[in-house]
């Protein structure tokens, strides 16, 4: 079965859990306790798929087992949209001959695409759920909390996804921007196999080249609107990733995506949303200077409302 997957990721500092739980149940849905899920991800020696911009894993719950493959989609700013084919298994072993011959580059050997598959890492968490009716949408929202294992390497799992499953996409932004108002919470830009195959790699999956330094009237700002729009999210979006993981060069690059944002805002006039919280966003952030302020700000309601806005109105594009 295939579908396009859209889905919001948000990181939550643990202490906002509570408030966000409590949001939620406020709102018409169907609630699913926490139940325990274990992902298994797969690669070649050569991380073949992951050159292809896939990825591959077996999911258990319950003595029930499902094998999926994600194909290359895109993200823009957390927002998550992935072609996505499910195969119901009866053991957890892989069968590649089950998804659709298509979705392989062509001359593909899937016999000797399998056979040279192996374990690279696995997720386990336990996952709460909740199907809530929002706007003219349905949107499932979940709650994982657990980690990512890679030998004896492990990274926590504390994240809310947001996924729609019937309606628009701009609910689900909606209702993000609802959760958000007491902070806490933060676009999250890395899947959980994201964030394996780097623990793999004992690297960081944060790339800070291409940074934009021109702020001033250059050729670029005769580029459509959205356009401008995904670069600056998606560059927002790397840059935080950077401040927060202890990167210098992260501030110093989330100050000139800042810059460009208020000018694109201010071009646009009436039309365009957020430039009193951008001009406030970039003020506070010229002031920041530690570790603790690069959490406070980028956990900060404002901070994640405002993305959401842009994120938003790019949408609307």
């Amino acid at each position: 079965m295939c579908s396009v997957e859209v889905e919001l990721k948000l990181s939550v500092k643990p202490e906002t859990i509570p408030t966000v739980r409590n949001r939620l149940f406020q709102l018409p849905n169907h609630h699913t306790s926490p139940q325990h899920l274990t992902n298994i991800y797969f690669e070649t020696p050569d991380n073949q798929l992951r050159r292809w911009d896939m990825g591959l894993r077996i999911r258990g719950f319950d003595h029930q087992y499902e094998m999926t493959i994600k194909t290359a989609g895109r993200v823009i700013a957390g927002l998550h949209q992935r072609p996505e084919f499910n195969v119901p298994l009866n053991q957890p072993k892989l069968d590649l001959v089950r998804f659709p011959a298509d979705i392989w580059p062509e001359n593909t050997d899937i016999t000797q695409l399998q056979a040279a598959l192996a374990e690279l890492f696995s997720t386990d968490f336990s996952r709460e759920k909740w199907v809530v009716n929002y706007g003219q949408s349905e949107i499932e929202v979940v709650l994982d909390q657990g980690e990512i294992r890679a030998g004896k390497k492990t990274s926590p799992i504390c994240e809310f996804e947001l996924e729609l499953k019937t309606g628009q996409v701009s609910d689900v932004l909606s209702l993000a921007d609802k959760l958000a108002l007491q902070g806490g919470l933060r676009l999250a830009n890395s899947s959980k196999a994201a964030r394996g195959y780097a623990l793999i790699r004992e690297t960081s999956s944060i790339n800070l080249a291409g940074v934009k330094t021109e702020v001033s009237e250059t050729p670029e700002w005769q580029q459509p609107l959205s356009v401008l729009l995904t670069d600056i999210l998606e560059q927002w979006q790397q840059q935080e990733e950077g401040w927060l993981a202890g990167i210098n060069a992260g501030k110093a690059g989330l100050e000139k995506v800042l810059k460009r944002a208020v000018l694109l805002v201010e071009k646009q006039g009436e039309t365009a949303p957020a430039l009193g919280l951008l001009s406030e966003l970039k003020e506070s952030l010229l002031t920041a200077d530690t570790e603790a302020d690069a959490e406070s700000l980028c956990y900060s309601a404002k901070w994640l409302q405002c993305k959401l806005a842009l994120t938003q109105w790019l949408m609307a594009q």
